[in-house]
């Protein structure tokens, strides 16, 4: 896949979306830490302990990793365009090189042209979204505002914040049960040597 890609598309298209990649990670790596902070000093408030339970543990990780994903929404959606979306030409290009490397599989069984293309476009947007021919995440905020509006920021809001929140819950809760465990297992046997 990569070296079609390479050659249909050019070596710079295996990086796209890269820097919009980055600018949205992050913010959200940020974000999720200080809110997954933030949350978890309340919940041993309330409760009065540093052990706070399972189940607050899964709260705070969770909601930590939801409310990060709903603020870093627009540079998702920007670096999903990116990445996904192709000019016209690159459709023409990407139609020609299916065809050239194997007109006979290329066929369906009915006789019509098979074309499988490299990216498709998220069904999330609206056909009369632009392509996000930029590398620049600011520009594909403004331009994304200006034929979309707020609301266009935010589509896929809903699967992304389900799925932060699931991949965040999940390290956090890990990582917090892994460090009572190594602190007790430090304590049971002594110093740990590094």
């Amino acid at each position: 896949m990569q070296k079609t890609i390479a050659r249909t598309e050019g070596f710079g298209a295996l990086y796209s979306g890269y820097k919009a990649t980055i600018f949205r990670d992050l913010p959200f790596s940020a974000l999720q830490f200080a809110f997954y902070e933030q949350e978890q000093r309340l919940a041993k408030s309330w409760v009065g302990s540093h052990d706070i339970g399972l189940g607050l543990e899964i709260a705070t990780a969770t909601s930590a990793g939801g409310l990060a994903g709903v603020l870093t929404c627009p540079l998702d959606v920007v670096k999903t365009r990116t990445q996904t979306q192709i000019t016209p030409e690159d459709m023409a290009r990407n139609r020609q090189a299916a065809h050239l490397q194997n007109p006979a599989t290329s066929k369906t069984s009915a006789g019509k042209n098979q074309i499988r293309f490299l990216h498709s476009i998220p069904r999330s947007v609206p056909k009369t979204a632009p392509v996000l021919d930029t590398s620049s995440v600011l520009t594909g905020l403004r331009i994304i505002y200006k034929t979309e509006g707020v609301a266009g920021w935010f589509r896929g809001l809903g699967p992304r914040m389900v799925w932060t929140s699931v991949q965040s819950g999940s390290m956090l809760v890990l990582y917090q049960y892994l460090l009572k465990y190594f602190e007790r297992l430090g304590q049971d046997d002594g110093p740990l040597l590094v």
